[in-house]
């Protein structure tokens, strides 16, 4: 008889201690799992970030300007959030693994298309492929993993699993850089096929189906909204930076986004199945946990996006050689992950995210004393720092609020929770940028009006400027228009130092507001429960 016919049966072998061959061996299938899931959410993670480095090869390659190649990584981007509500549905109708290996398969044939890709046209046709599948493969995999482990383990799984979220992102310049300066660039599209083969194969041993026993009607009217709205607000909020909060283009799609989302929250309280239960928010444990991790979030993203502005367009690195700087923050992020995850195990989350976030903030205090003559051993302690203090904190306080979560729920969890991160990471984005452009251009004028003409100082200097490209073989003038091209040059690196400044110190007081806030959780362990057993359908092999 199988598995489903002898429930009780199998319940008392559960219940019973299991032998050590038997714990070995469980343990040892729960490991290969876990891999096959860390290896397929970080080659979609890896692709957000791992593209941007290619972007001017393949301006050249496809004869295209900055503008017509922009979507090839906004087409992933746009695509990948827009279907995250819509797994936990996924998951429940269809079974998790199932939905997983779909996914994993069409991420990987969607790389192998990319590779292939002839045309910036083509190229962005494949990369929808590949969001389709990379854009589920983050939410399903949580839900699996919360599955897959009882409470009182899942700490350290998140933590194993949170090595991917935060390592993928750090390493893909990195990567990108090295193979496009020294190998073939489609290779960080097709470096994904023996992979994904390999994950396939190794699913499909490993992972257990999980179902949902009770069918659901697919809530169309949701699913249009939702996947609207986000697509809209998030290709709104990617044009801030660029544009500006006042941009007629940009109001135009936050004003559609905005709209479909409303829209999407009234269909969603008002239908009997809806695709996310909206309710589920007023779990305090699960919203405050959900809010703190998106400040965390609004800090990660805007680091990442902004100090290569420093590496690379100030101290005048190379892609490799800024990739190679962020690198050890990426390691020491990977070390505490799952050292965090079996602390949160013991002792909750609580008190692990004030201390992470506390480390945080002083780390980001250090970050905003960030000068010209600062050294790179200085900057990569800064920022080791502070991905210790956010791997500290980072997983930990999502696994608390999904430990919250009824069993039957978890795929709507685990996709509301994974929308928010992701908007809230797209706006930290460009908030900061924006704030970082404004303060450029403040401390741009600033600079100047400090600089006065009649200082003798001043005079002196430029009139040394003068000398020295006169000596060169310039005219007069053109020696004149030089040295003043240099000190505006100047004034314009010490604006942007000042500005980046100013967004560091700002993190910080983000950091706090998290870590005030982080006083109001509960640690409370999610009790085991028949009910919890009988809401899940679990399907042998």
């Amino acid at each position: 008889m199988s598995d489903q016919e002898q429930p009780a049966a199998a319940t008392d072998k559960e219940s019973q201690p299991a032998s050590p061959p038997a714990a070995s061996t469980a343990q040892k299938a729960s490991g290969l799992a876990m891999l096959a899931i860390i290896l397929g959410v970080f080659m979609a993670i890896l692709d957000t970030s791992i593209v941007n480095v290619a972007i001017p090869k393949m301006m050249s390659v496809f004869g295209v300007n900055q503008q017509q190649i922009e979507w090839v990584v906004t087409a992933y981007s746009l695509v990948s959030g827009a279907l995250v509500p819509v797994t936990g549905f996924l998951g429940d109708r269809f079974g998790y693994k199932r939905i997983y290996i779909i996914s994993l398969v069409i991420f990987t044939i969607g790389s192998a298309l990319c590779g292939a890709a002839w045309s910036n046209d083509s190229m962005i046709f494949f990369r929808i492929i590949q969001a389709i599948g990379g854009g589920a493969m983050m939410p399903i995999s949580m839900s699996m993993i919360f599955r897959m482990f009882p409470a009182e383990k899942r700490g350290l799984a998140m933590g194993l699993f949170g090595i991917s979220i935060m390592f993928a992102p750090a390493i893909g310049p990195t990567l990108s850089g090295y193979i496009v300066e020294y190998l073939d660039w489609r290779l960080i599209f097709t470096i994904n096929v023996p992979i994904g083969i390999l994950d396939f194969f190794l699913s499909m041993a490993t992972l257990k189906e999980f179902k949902s026993s009770v069918a659901r009607k697919f809530d169309v009217g949701g699913f249009l909204t939702s996947s609207t709205g986000l697509a809209t607000l998030l290709y709104g909020i990617g044009k801030v930076s660029e544009k500006g909060w006042s941009d007629t283009e940009v109001i135009i799609f936050l004003a559609i986004g905005i709209f479909c989302l409303v829209s999407f929250v009234i269909i969603e309280l008002s239908v009997k199945e809806p695709m996310l239960d909206l309710g589920l928010l007023k779990n305090g444990t699960y919203t405050l946990a959900l809010v703190i991790s998106s400040l965390a979030m609004v800090i990660m993203m805007g680091m990442l996006f902004l100090l290569p502005i420093f590496l690379q367009n100030i101290a005048g690195l190379s892609a490799v050689q800024t990739g190679l700087i962020l690198l050890p923050q990426a390691l020491a992020s990977g070390i505490m992950m799952p050292i965090a995850g079996a602390l949160f195990d013991k002792i909750g989350a609580k008190k692990l995210a004030i201390v992470g976030l506390i480390i945080t903030t002083f780390a980001l205090y250090l970050t905003s004393k960030l000068a010209l003559e600062t050294t790179f051993a200085t900057i990569i302690f800064w920022l080791s720092l502070r991905a210790v203090g956010m791997g500290l904190m980072m997983m930990p306080l999502q696994t608390a609020g999904m430990n919250t979560v009824p069993m039957d729920k978890v795929g709507q969890g685990t996709a509301l929770s994974n929308t928010i991160r992701q908007v809230s990471g797209a706006f930290g984005i460009a908030w900061l940028s924006l704030l970082f452009s404004n303060r450029s251009a403040m401390h741009t004028a600033e600079l100047s009006d400090r600089i006065s003409m009649f200082s003798t100082q001043v005079i002196s200097n430029v009139n040394k400027l003068i000398a020295g490209y006169t000596s060169m073989g310039q005219s007069a003038a053109d020696a004149q228009k030089s040295a003043m091209t240099y000190v505006y040059g100047q004034v314009q690196i010490h604006a942007i130092i000042l500005a980046l400044d100013d967004i560091f110190y700002v993190t910080a007081v983000v950091s706090v507001i998290a870590a005030v806030l982080c006083l109001f959780l509960k640690d409370k362990k999610r009790e085991k429960s028949a009910g919890a057993v009988q809401q899940v359908h679990v399907m042998g092999e």
